[in-house]
């Protein structure tokens, strides 16, 4: 009786392990190939080029004033030039901390954004995975976190598809939308036909 029941448990473990669906994911390359991040990257050189041309003409205005005042400061008097001395340095001096704060403002944005859509790829894999039945959706990057793989549990690019559909349809902003992910299933029935 006792290995009867040992029997019963050993083969109700293993049908409990059997029965668990794992995949990863490579989870740089999926975030790369999102097209919210190429957007970012977009968004983000049209904002960098901006900040680089502001700050481009702030540069060579106070270049003309600084060659100005070196051509003109043999023929000052000696007070009225170093008080323009001290008038440019400050002038430099709060430019470029006008431009660090900028640039600053604009990684603390560029960062911010990222993690919004790092957040977005994990709440997509969440759902992709319970919709799909995955136990484990497992992240592969390059510090290693699954050293080998088959290619069969690979879904990086079956994510990448889908949340890039999803991004296009504008699902990923309502994480409610049941919509924005797909049984395997059911895509599996759609490419058959």
């Amino acid at each position: 009786m006792k290995k009867t029941v040992f029997i019963l448990i050993a083969i109700l473990t293993l049908s409990a392990c059997t029965q668990q669906k794992i995949g990863y994911v490579n989870s740089t390359d999926l975030v790369q190939n999102y097209k919210a991040t190429k957007d970012l990257e977009k968004e983000l050189k049209v904002k960098q080029d901006a900040f680089q041309q502001k700050y481009a003409k702030i540069s060579a205005d106070f270049e003309k004033q600084a060659q100005e005042f070196q051509a003109k400061a043999q023929k000052m008097r000696r007070k009225k030039a170093e008080a323009r001395y001290t008038e440019l340095m400050q002038m430099q001096q709060q430019i470029q901390q006008s431009q660090q704060a900028d640039n600053q403002k604009l990684q603390k944005e560029s960062q911010d954004k990222m993690n919004e859509i790092v957040d977005d790829v994990k709440d997509f894999i969440k759902d992709y995975a319970k919709t799909n039945g995955y136990t484990y959706i497992l992240g592969s990057n390059e510090a290693g976190s699954v050293l080998y793989g088959d290619s069969k549990l690979d879904l990086t690019e079956t994510i990448t598809d889908a949340i890039n559909k999803s991004y296009k349809n504008g699902a990923t902003d309502d994480k409610s939308d049941d919509k924005t992910v797909k049984k395997e299933s059911d895509k599996k029935e759609t490419t058959d036909k």
